[in-house]
């Protein structure tokens, strides 16, 4: 395979000069046993039993401690190895080990196939996005082997049956689902398929080809190394305050250099119109968006206001809760030291837990016929447990059972813990929004601004960690980023994806006027005057008076999918002629002008602008092989090309294949001007 030689090449060097380093070293260890065998081989192999099981980055922090307690006076072998025995060997390790168990891949009983990337996926956390692109492209080259040996060895016989042609894609994808589930991985389309709900041959053969995708498995096996590396951070302690709080220092280094790449992608490209043109930049446009941190607080900060203007004209009261898990979702204590009941769970299995909670109480709220609304923060304790603030405005009548059910719900798992008013007060707790001390708004917008920029925080502490607010705010971000974490979300009220839709479209009247005055409370930016005439804070979603309208793009994206995307806004309650384009300039992604011309003088630059208008070419090929695949062909890419411009394939002698209408046709008639010689069993 390409790469093999110099990768091969490059691991022979580095051994090389690893030997050089400590001669006498056995073969086959890490450099970070290597370096404390330069320091202290004699404890080798007992220190080995601890080091051996550990990731690199992991085994090189510990190294690094070990190194420095040998180092530090008279006692210092004993203390060091004092430090493998107790710390590691007694605290460290069970967790890690616990840790590990959720992410291990079993590459037995796969299929009768033997999956050759055990020792590729043990080493997963450690490796870099070189290491994982290069892994992912040996997997699914893996994957199309492995495929096109199941076509030929089940289906020996041709059919022409369309029915019979579904149940073999079916069968394919069952067969390659099994082999990704080996990696720990989630199949496309596997919980429908599972549950025989709306699965096609289209969804099965629109999952073969993500399968069989380098780049399907790079983001899969990079959203697999970025979470089982930071839980691993967690187990061992890495995460508090003491150490680097609510992330890891490697997970946040990736997230800066991730944002600085992306920033410089931006500013090396622009937006063209594909009908006119024109380019606009790129920067300008992202820094205009929501992806803009100030743009977003700001957006927050003007729906949370208008809640509040609602609530006051309602007469509702208002309430600040705070939700926290049960100590064993904790890791580290907020003193430090482990938490000795941890269960093991990431920050995503908490905020599951979390999530449960609330869906409890609201199906609570709902038997009662209580009715809420307002917003919800999530944010991370040191350690990188969310937990969650809520501002939510009610009846007054209703606060007293709202409090209630929210504090039965939040306290019921794990209950015997709370022996004191410090762990009540910690699992839940409520303050009654107090006019006097300031706005609802109020309440929570320093919690805003934390978790998106630190905005107008300079000098004031994080109670987490008593470090600055606004130096924090980047870790923060990266944690929630890390996890995908959702760190705001509305509770109620009128969607803000028709809001912002709205907002695109200026100076204009609407001859309907229900829609206009959505539209004209959208324009000048009152949430509280685009709530009402929505419908209300307690609209539901079927009595909106706007929403949006979606176009669907058929085999839009290269997996043959059909894709989804806004197209406008129109009125339910008007019908069809309320329909409103929003979406009319078609963008595409292009380098800027200056980069364009030294594109073109020099080889092994940007190839073709991105658009968001796919012409389906790359998905067409990759469904044809398939296609020629199930059918007994071979599924070249000279069978692909002599289809696609019109000519046929001849099989047996006697027939022949055309693609016609995205499909396969039989014709029987061989005496065509041009046909391709195609199989013959036997």
């Amino acid at each position: 395979m390409a790469g093999v030689g110099f990768n091969g090449q490059h691991h022979k060097t580095r051994q090389w000069q690893q030997e050089q380093f400590a001669p006498g070293a056995p073969a086959g260890i890490s450099l970070t046993e290597r370096q404390l065998w330069h320091i202290n081989k004699d404890d080798h192999a007992w220190r080995a039993e601890y080091l051996a099981e550990m990731p690199s980055f992991l085994a090189r922090y510990f190294g690094d401690r070990y190194s420095k307690l040998m180092e530090a006076g008279q006692n210092g072998r004993r203390r060091a190895n004092t430090f493998l025995r107790t710390t590691l060997g007694k605290n460290v390790l069970p967790r890690l080990r616990e840790v590990r168990k959720q992410y291990a891949t079993d590459f037995q009983g796969a299929g009768g196939v033997h999956i050759p990337f055990a020792k590729d996926m043990e080493k997963l956390p450690g490796y870099d996005r070189d290491d994982v692109r290069n892994l992912a492209h040996r997997i699914a080259d893996f994957m199309a082997e492995c495929f096109n040996d199941f076509i030929r060895t089940a289906f020996l016989e041709d059919s022409k049956s369309p029915e019979e042609l579904e149940w073999r894609a079916t069968a394919a994808y069952r067969h390659l689902a099994e082999l990704v589930k080996q990696f720990s991985i989630t199949p496309p389309y596997w919980h429908s398929f599972k549950a025989g709900n709306n699965f096609t041959a289209r969804n099965a053969e629109s999952g073969l080809l993500r399968m069989m995708a380098p780049e399907w498995w790079r983001g899969k096996l990079k959203r697999s190394r970025d979470l089982l590396r930071e839980h691993m951070a967690i187990a061992v302690g890495q995460v508090q305050k003491a150490a680097s709080a609510y992330v890891s220092r490697s997970t946040q280094g990736e997230w800066v250099e991730q944002k600085k790449r992306n920033r410089e992608f931006f500013k090396s490209c622009d937006l063209e119109n594909q009908e006119t043109g024109e380019c606009i930049s790129l920067a300008d446009m992202v820094d205009g968006s929501n992806a803009n941190p100030a743009k977003r607080r700001c957006e927050l900060m003007v729906r949370m206001r208008g809640f509040e203007d609602l609530a006051t004209e309602m007469g509702m009261a208002g309430e600040f809760y705070t939700i926290t898990a049960p100590s064993k979702y904790h890791a580290v204590h907020s003193k430090g030291g482990f938490v000795s009941q941890w269960n093991a769970a990431s920050p995503q299995q908490t905020q599951k837990y979390l999530c449960g909670v609330w869906a409890k109480a609201r199906a609570a709220f709902s038997r009662a016929g209580i009715h809420v609304f307002g917003f919800r923060v999530v944010e991370p304790h040191h350690d990188g447990t969310p937990h969650w603030h809520m501002l939510l405005f009610m009846r007054p009548s209703d606060v007293a059972e709202v409090r209630d059910i929210l504090c039965y719900y939040a306290r019921l798992e794990d209950s015997e813990e709370l022996q004191s008013a410090y762990a009540l007060k910690a699992r839940f707790h409520v303050e009654p929004i107090d006019e006097e001390k300031g706005s609802a708004t109020g309440y929570i917008a320093k919690y805003i601004s934390k978790n998106i920029d630190g905005y107008a925080l300079d000098g004031e502490t994080d109670e987490e960690t008593g470090e600055n607010l606004k130096d924090m705010s980047k870790a923060v971000s990266a944690w929630a980023s890390r996890w995908r974490i959702r760190q705001f979300q509305q509770i109620g009220g009128a969607p803000v994806t028709v809001w912002r839709e709205l907002r695109r479209m200026r100076d204009i009247t609407l001859e309907n006027k229900s829609m206009d005055a959505v539209l004209a409370a959208a324009d000048v930016g009152c949430w509280a005057s685009y709530t009402q005439a929505q419908g209300g804070a307690l609209v539901s979603r079927r009595d909106l008076v706007v929403r949006l309208m979606y176009e669907i793009t058929e085999c839009g994206n290269e997996y043959g999918e059909a894709v989804q995307r806004i197209q406008g806004v129109y009125s339910p309650l008007s019908g069809q002629e309320s329909e409103i384009l929003t979406r009319l300039v078609k963008w595409a992604i292009v380098p800027k002008l200056a980069d364009s011309a030294a594109e073109a003088a020099f080889p092994g630059g940007i190839a073709a602008p991105w658009s968001s208008v796919n012409n389906c070419t790359g998905a067409e090929r990759r469904r044809l092989k398939l296609e020629l695949q199930s059918r007994g062909f071979e599924g070249s890419d000279d069978e692909v090309s002599i289809l696609l411009r019109g000519s046929g394939i001849t099989y047996r002698g006697t027939g022949m294949v055309r693609y016609r209408s995205g499909r396969l046709v039989d014709v029987e008639d061989t005496n065509e001007s041009e046909c391709w010689p195609g199989w013959s069993p036997g």
